[in-house]
């Protein structure tokens, strides 16, 4: 009887933070994303709520000596099947860079829309929106690197400097996860890009980007 009760108690892994919870404890999204009690707590799903941690991360990013030009870039909340109607069926966010070229043929930002998945919690909401204004900083400066690959780290990079100063207890959670990421682009060009910049300080790693 004891034996039957406990298999019963079907466990699922959070889909943010991978931490096994009994069935009762967890939120479920129609997209099929189940949330552990702790992450369920923090999930940003209103517009408002939005822009309070964009903000936020917009100053850690200028903290951080990056110039960012505020006021052409808006930020949306969507549905994971709006992401995967994008063609980002596995992405948590997006960053579009409206581009435009003068006469001499040289590139210039117009505009940037981002997009997030409705209903992160913030920590990972902080880590995602770090990660694509990244993007949208590579594009504003017209940033050149060897490879996308490389352009990913870089970004990955800015996402982990901001969130080590997040105080939300889920945050170490985000870190973890993210620092020891498997995947080779996401994982190992993160590492390889917080290698550099450990061996070489914050002005040299930052130079061709202040």
């Amino acid at each position: 009887m004891i034996l039957d009760y406990f298999q019963r108690q079907v466990l699922y892994p959070c889909y943010y933070c991978q931490h096994q919870h009994f069935k009762h404890d967890i939120l479920s999204y129609a997209d099929g994303r189940m949330l552990c009690k702790d992450c369920a707590k923090h999930i940003i799903v209103s517009r408002e709520n939005l822009q309070v941690v964009a903000q936020w991360v917009l100053k850690q990013i200028e903290d951080l000596g990056l110039k960012f030009t505020r006021g052409h870039t808006y930020v949306s909340l969507v549905s994971k099947e709006k992401m995967i109607s994008l063609g980002f069926d596995q992405a948590e966010g997006l960053a579009t860079n409206i581009i435009a070229t003068d006469m001499f043929f040289k590139n210039k930002h117009l505009n940037a829309q981002i997009y997030v998945i409705y209903g992160m919690p913030t920590a990972n909401l902080v880590w995602v929106l770090s990660h694509e204004i990244g993007h949208v900083l590579v594009s504003q400066h017209q940033y050149q690197f060897n490879t996308q690959e490389a352009e990913e780290g870089f970004c990955q990079l800015i996402a982990l400097l901001v969130s080590q100063k997040s105080q939300n207890p889920l945050m170490p959670r985000v870190l973890y996860k993210e620092f020891n990421n498997p995947d080779p682009v996401y994982g190992d060009e993160l590492r390889k890009a917080y290698e550099a910049y450990k061996q070489q300080g914050f002005s040299n790693y930052f130079r061709a980007f202040i």
